[in-house]
């Protein structure tokens, strides 16, 4: 059990936040450092039998692992958050092992790993470190968090704890981008996703990322425990998230979290006629603030960002282009019917993992990794990845409905369909999937008096 109370960040603390994002910025080897103090507090963790640390660890890796390739230290590995997250998950077998544990609430990641596993065995003859690390750890790793999270019991306030220190190092990138980014007139804004505002690393990563941290804020809203104490700071934070989020030009991560907020805002308004005004205002409030910044930052791009949104190009803008579904998916939409193809010709044990990249050309496309995690399942499991996607996507919707309360429905289901969509446009290439997904399944329940009432939020 998680301790303490909720606590949200005062003024003195965010201003040293600040400090140490300025700091970080101009001296990039401390963000190698912060990555030190959550391996050694996630050691501590298990130690000391205080596995919240390890929790808080596992929720900022998406965020701290993004900041960590923007300032390309060469103490960090690229693929550092799927190794810590190893880490991590042998830890936690290291504290289940020495605590008396409830029965598990569900056994979904056991599932996941049963049925990946023949193609794993086949494929490894196949066997690519890099290409196993970047395309089939991701889903193992889920699969096992599952596996401990259908263990865990928390409070409310444990929650919100773990969603506050996953918004952190967000705050880190925020001043890493304000700082880094040029002045916008020496900026040639192109219908592409934007690198010099984007940190000049991948745009559609840190797009994700600053989506992410959208989600997280107006979550701890909904669960009345806000990220900043002062409250109106909140929905300036929220504005900034904004602005540098359709800087970027990357659609998915701005796309993904306004349908996630929309769907964490939609239920919890309809739970009573208070929660209907409330509600309704924020929905409101944060539909205008998004229009109105999407247009200043249009202007500011001299009317690219709109012709991004809808897809165009140069090619469609000349007319050497037809505009499609191709060219609105940054041709994501061919590298998803490779994939079909690749599923089509194996469909017992697919191609093995990590190797669709490889083989892409030989089905009509460019070699480039699967940027979609469904697509990449069916390519590279054949039919266990097909059985893997029906898992995915039905279990959130069985977990969400066993949900007693409202806002809970609509939290649990944000985290879901952020982790999902983001799987979509984005692959694994960050922890974001595995967490958010995890996250959206922790049995939470509510105290009533001086204990705990089972049954409250998840039977």
């Amino acid at each position: 059990m998680f301790k303490g109370t909720y606590r949200s960040i005062s003024l003195l603390q965010l201003l040293g936040i600040i400090i140490l994002g300025v700091v970080c910025t101009y001296a990039t080897p401390l963000i190698s450092l912060c990555w030190l103090v959550v391996a050694c507090l996630s050691v501590y963790a298990v130690i000391k039998d205080d596995i919240q640390w390890l929790w808080y660890g596992i929720a900022a890796s998406p965020s701290l692992e993004v900041w960590a390739r923007m300032s390309r230290s060469p103490l960090i590995p690229y693929e550092i958050g799927k190794y810590y997250l190893v880490a991590a998950i042998v830890l936690l077998f290291i504290h289940y092992t020495k605590r008396n544990i409830d029965r598990p609430l569900y056994k979904t990641g056991i599932y996941l790993l049963l049925i990946l596993l023949p193609s794993i065995i086949v494929g490894i003859g196949d066997f690519d470190f890099e290409g196993w690390v970047m395309n089939l750890l991701g889903i193992v790793e889920l699969a096992v968090l599952l596996i401990f999270m259908a263990y865990e019991r928390w409070t409310v306030d444990a929650f919100c704890k773990v969603l506050q220190a996953a918004f952190l190092p967000i705050i880190g990138i925020l001043i890493y981008l304000t700082l880094k980014t040029p002045n916008f007139d020496e900026i040639n804004f192109s219908l592409s996703s934007n690198f010099k505002t984007s940190g000049d690393f991948g745009s559609n990563q840190v797009s994700t990322i600053i989506g992410l941290g959208m989600v997280l804020l107006i979550l701890l809203m909904i669960l009345r425990r806000p990220f900043l104490k002062v409250k109106w700071l909140n929905y300036l934070l929220l504005a900034v998230l904004l602005f540098r989020g359709f800087l970027t030009f990357s659609r998915g991560g701005m796309l993904t979290a306004l349908l996630s907020i929309f769907i964490a805002l939609l239920p919890a308004m309809f739970a009573s006629a208070r929660t209907f005004v409330r509600y309704a205002l924020l929905i409101v409030l944060l539909g205008g603030l998004s229009f109105v910044i999407f247009n200043k930052v249009n202007d500011l791009t001299g009317n690219q960002l709109l012709l991004r949104y809808k897809g165009e190009t140069a090619g469609t803008l000349a007319g050497t282009k037809e505009r499609n579904l191709n060219t609105l998916t940054s041709y994501r939409f061919e590298i998803i019917m490779t994939d079909l193809r690749m599923f089509k010709q194996n469909v017992l044990f697919g191609v093995g993992p990590g190797v669709s990249k490889d083989l892409r050309p030989q089905y009509g496309f460019e070699s480039i990794a699967s940027h979609t995690e469904y697509t990449r399942l069916l390519a590279e499991h054949g039919i266990g990845g097909l059985i893997v996607v029906v898992i995915l996507t039905l279990f959130p919707v069985w977990w969400v409905r066993k949900q007693k309360l409202a806002t809970w429905k609509a939290v649990s289901a944000a985290l879901f369909v952020y982790a999902i969509v983001t799987s979509t446009h984005s692959a694994m290439r960050t922890n974001t999937t595995v967490v958010c997904y995890v996250l959206a399944a922790v049995p939470v329940f509510f105290y009533i008096g001086k204990g705990i009432k089972k049954e409250t939020v998840a039977s």
